[in-house]
């Protein structure tokens, strides 16, 4: 009876997960493009964390501009929850330095960055997007439209944090000084998942 309940949570957790990716990629990835954004394969080059690869069903954002490449990920919760934060950053058109080595810029993920910006449904509680909704009633496609609808609209401050690096009601900064030496130790003694958790803000 235990394992059939986790088993139906399980499910309808995933059945919510779809239908916000959904939502998202008709109404925000199409914004996105329209900024001049594209959608970007995720790196050849490993290791690749296969949470990391989970929490961006919609892939990496880029875009090429001035001295730099803008970059966008809708950043999924883990375990499978419907809810969301986005982050963007620049990377150096140059490309950065890391613990495996050099990386180009457009290959680079947001969270590998010194300084970056993160989008929440409330930036001081670190509130990641969701529906919410009543006990026993589960959250519609519907819902989920209007969510991403009302996201839509936050894109502007998005824009003004790339371009001029100042922070709207749903923005934050978040600054991480890391040299490369202290990155590659936190790799090695703490393993992968936990360096992804560190620089990727998860």
């Amino acid at each position: 009876m235990k394992y059939t309940s986790l088993k139906q949570k399980a499910k309808a957790t995933n059945e919510r997960r779809e239908l916000l990716i959904g939502s998202l990629r008709t109404h925000l990835l199409p914004v996105f493009l329209k900024e001049g954004f594209e959608v970007a394969p995720l790196p050849g080059r490993g290791p690749i964390d296969r949470e990391l690869v989970l929490s961006l069903p919609l892939g990496r954002l880029r875009r090429l501009r001035g001295a730099g490449i803008d970059l966008i990920e809708v950043d999924f919760a883990k375990y499978r929850r419907a809810a969301f934060r986005i982050a963007a950053g620049i990377a150096p058109k140059e490309g950065m330095m890391t613990y495996t080595g050099h990386w180009p810029a457009e290959d680079v993920f947001v969270g590998w960055l010194n300084e970056f910006f993160m989008m929440y449904a409330s930036p001081h509680w670190r509130r990641w997007f969701s529906v919410w909704h009543r006990p026993h009633r589960s959250p519609t496609q519907s819902d989920y439209d209007k969510l991403a609808e009302q996201v839509v609209g936050y894109v502007p401050e998005l824009e003004l944090a790339l371009r001029e690096g100042r922070l709207g009601p749903h923005v934050q900064r978040i600054v991480i000084p890391r040299p490369v030496p202290q990155v590659a130790q936190t790799f090695r003694s703490a393993g992968f998942r936990k360096y992804r958790d560190t620089v990727h803000g998860a």
